[in-house]
């Protein structure tokens, strides 16, 4: 059989969790798209925008030339050892940052972009491989639920380990010898991940290799499903638009407002903490009205509060970034959570070639968004007056183009069909009664446990309380889930009586 059984389902969900806690928040130090990355290119290395851009589009180029590369490997290997090759390659390059202090500069920036690259193209194949895996694994009928409990679960971590990297980097001057310890404990962290990879039990299609080698034409048959087109058409778009932007915030923070390295960490974090408080409601939405739905509230609302919030931002005004952050921080975890999500629910039986062209096609898209805003950047001249005493700078103007561009864009999603969906209207009506979806009762918790007199003190207990949370959480994921899903994983004829939960298995 194919299937797994009860006990091997519920030890692998949550050996799979377990390895996004280490596995993600190393992911969120390293892709080159991200703010850590970014901030260390142009604190320690110097760069300047056309070299980010170029470098923010690199996981983009990787995900565009990955499905050859991914077909070839599969033609000789079967999907787990592909992961876990995958895993290898995207940990070890970041050790060898730490030897960036030794070399010269002309040689640094080289060897700075080799290990780049060969980490980002690692990781494009490894996303592949472990989103066919996944999606042999979890049961459709609980995967949104589950993968919006997983990440809550990593984003907990992410949250963490971004923060202290920050301050780490800001009280180590942002020195070369810094962030080569930071990148190295964070390939680490990737190795340990893999550790509970390989506790996990797939089913025999993805750990033997298949009888029939893949053929070549598998790739084009996600060419002819147009329903499945639309939706890379829309995520492509969406992604070329956001990151026209999106990877120069960092440059804006540093070079315009003056902010140093720490406080883009709490920025971070905050965009963190809104996908932690929001996450459970995003799953419990899919759930109920749709993915394609929640899918477009979650587009509008983040191109709306980014249109508003960049366009004014400045030296003088920029604290009101934290609740943007907060705010679009939300609704990102609800776009990766309804992006993913519908990207399966889309897919045939066959998902592998339907999951490497879509990120192929989406990615073909997106990289040219942060390689046209770096040159924009350069060619737009860097004053353009004044407003309210704050000066508009060349930045002000992509980053409203762009948020204006993704608002229009969410126009595209209605092409795409989706069995028993919703209208948007019943989503958003819906998420203004439930408490993860009021942005004013986010502020004020995280007011409250920053700002107030004994917000030290609370928010020391409420680490406390949310790391047993995590914990117990880490303990029994999967196991309601597979109970709720005993239908579709086991016969309808009565079995005998459910077993009693089993042990963690030994570290």
């Amino acid at each position: 059989m194919n299937r797994l059984r009860h006990r091997e389902l519920l030890l692998s969900l949550k050996a799979s969790t377990i390895e996004a806690c280490f596995s993600v928040p190393m992911l969120n130090l390293t892709i080159p798209s991200f703010p850590f990355v970014i901030a260390f290119a142009v604190t320690a290395l110097g760069w300047n925008a056309g070299a980010v851009g170029l470098m923010a589009a690199l996981p983009h180029l990787c995900n565009l030339v990955q499905p050859v590369l991914a077909t070839a490997l599969r033609r000789r290997m079967a999907l787990y050892p592909i992961m876990v090759v995958t895993f290898i390659f995207t940990a070890l390059p970041w050790g060898f940052v730490s030897t960036l202090p030794f070399i010269q500069v002309p040689t640094r920036d080289l060897v700075f972009v080799i290990i780049l690259s060969v980490a980002t193209l690692s990781n494009s194949l490894g996303a592949v491989s472990w989103s066919a895996a996944i999606g042999e694994l979890v049961p459709p009928r609980i995967s949104s639920r589950f993968f919006s409990r997983r990440n809550l679960i990593f984003g907990f971590w992410t949250l963490v380990t971004v923060t202290i990297a920050s301050q780490v980097a800001e009280r180590g001057s942002n020195s070369l010898y810094t962030y080569g310890w930071i990148f190295a404990v964070a390939g680490l962290a990737r190795l340990a991940g893999l550790a509970f990879l390989t506790r996990m039990r797939f089913p025999v299609s993805v750990m033997v290799r298949q009888p029939e080698p893949p053929s070549w034409k598998e790739l084009t048959e996600p060419l002819r499903d147009s329903n499945y087109l639309r939706l890379a058409l829309f995520i492509g778009m969406w992604g070329f638009l956001l990151n026209l932007s999106q990877p120069f915030y960092t440059m804006f923070l540093l070079q315009v407002a003056q902010r140093p390295v720490g406080d883009i960490g709490w920025l971070t974090a905050l965009a963190g903490f809104g996908g932690l408080i929001t996450l459970p409601g995003w799953g419990l939405l899919c759930d109920r009205f749709g993915v394609k739905p929640v899918l477009y509230v979650a587009s509008v609302l983040w191109a709306i509060v980014g249109l508003l919030s960049w366009s004014v931002a400045g030296p003088r005004w920029w604290w009101h970034l934290a609740f943007t952050y907060l705010i679009t921080g939300g609704t990102t975890a609800g776009f990766q959570l309804c992006q993913f999500s519908l990207m399966l629910k889309l897919a045939p039986a066959n998902r592998t070639p339907y999951v490497a062209v879509f990120l192929a096609l989406t990615s073909a898209l997106t990289a040219i968004g942060p390689v046209l805003g770096g040159f924009l950047l350069h060619v737009i001249p860097d004053h353009l007056g004044t407003f309210l005493g704050q000066p508009i700078r060349d930045y002000h103007l992509l980053f409203g183009f762009s948020m204006l561009g993704c608002l229009l864009s969410v126009h595209l999603l209605s092409a795409v069909r989706e069995e028993e969906a919703h209208p948007p209207e019943t989503v958003w009506r819906t998420m203004q009664s439930m408490r993860a979806f009021n942005p004013l009762l986010i502020a004020q918790s995280a007011a409250g446990m920053i700002f107030s007199p004994g917000g030290l003190v609370a928010l020391g207990r409420h680490s406390v309380r949310t790391l047993r949370r995590q914990v117990r959480q880490i303990g029994d994921v999967g196991e309601d889930l597979v109970d709720q899903s005993s239908r579709v994983l086991r016969p309808s004829k009565p079995g005998p009586a459910k077993p009693a939960p089993p042990k963690d298995p030994p570290s």
